[in-house]
């Protein structure tokens, strides 16, 4: 069920938003913008210069595979942060795991060239492509939506789901190769052993208020 609802480039919230599944996607300024709105923090950390790394590579919190070998690094983008990416020998088709805790939102780097010359380009005839997006919960799809980012530029695309997942994937639904992922991030839902930390001081705080009344 595909209930995104798209936003602005500044990462403007709509008044109202659906009622289950992704209740926001669309184009952020960057990820300080993204943060701000979700309390995000970086997934993968600042991409590594790493080269192949067959179809399984680890990133900071995160744990990436594809049918095809990950290149991660620089070499393929001067325009995502710090001049690397994450590239697929081959279509884009990638999952990610959220290695520690679920998330609530998620946002990442993209671009999509447009030039036939690698290094912010294509190593064949560039074609414009869709994907989608899934957001999964111990296997199972929750939400999905489709995007097809603008040319030739480092775009930042958040979600922001009223469910928790712990895996996102991307499916190249139509076009080619040749379009590059940058650091992403997560907002992550608090483990139980913080909540539980926090009922206990709130309670504390509670029998402290009393003992001063009596």
């Amino acid at each position: 069920m595909k209930r995104a609802i798209l936003i602005g480039l500044m990462g403007m919230l709509p008044i109202q938003w659906a009622s289950a599944g992704i209740i926001s996607a669309g184009l952020y300024a960057d990820d300080a913008a993204f943060s701000a709105v979700t309390g995000a923090v970086s997934l993968t950390g600042p991409l590594p210069d790493i080269g192949n790394q067959g179809t399984s590579v680890t990133l900071g919190g995160a744990t990436l595979t594809a049918p095809n070998d990950i290149l991660v690094g620089s070499g393929w983008s001067t325009l995502l942060p710090n001049a690397r990416a994450i590239a697929i020998s081959g279509v884009e088709n990638i999952e990610v795991s959220i290695d520690a805790g679920a998330a609530t939102a998620f946002g990442f780097y993209f671009q999509e060239p447009t030039a036939t010359v690698m290094l912010d380009g294509c190593n064949t005839a560039c074609v414009d492509s869709e994907f989608l997006v899934e957001f999964l919960s111990g296997g199972s799809v929750l939400d999905s939506q489709s995007f097809n980012a603008l040319d030739d530029r480092a775009l930042f695309i958040g979600f922001i789901l009223d469910e928790a997942f712990d895996a996102v994937r991307f499916t190249e639904t139509g076009g080619s190769d040749n379009e590059f992922f940058g650091e992403m991030f997560v907002a992550r839902v608090p483990e139980p052993a913080t909540l539980g930390l926090l009922a206990a001081g709130l309670l504390g705080f509670g029998f402290t208020r009393r003992r001063r009344s009596a």
